[in-house]
């Protein structure tokens, strides 16, 4: 399945919580901000409950989200 992790930088504070726990190096921080490589994303979503002002989402294509409800 194809995600993509979005950061609302209006939300985000820069803890750094996302970048320190994250087991597969998603997020980084570059010129005040946080960055992130979706492509790394091993789909845990351990991220999403960890950040505390609720910045991070995890957006599906919609195909691939047809196939898996199809697959289930």
């Amino acid at each position: 399945m194809s995600v993509h992790v979005l950061v609302d930088v209006e939300k985000c504070n820069l803890c750094m919580l996302c970048v320190e726990y994250c087991p597969a190096y998603v997020f980084s921080v570059s010129s005040g901000r946080i960055t992130v490589d979706s492509s790394k994303c091993i789909e845990c979503y351990g991220c999403i409950p960890l950040c505390p002002r609720s910045a991070i989402r995890i957006a599906v294509e919609p195909g691939d989200l047809t196939m898996f409800l199809k697959e289930k």
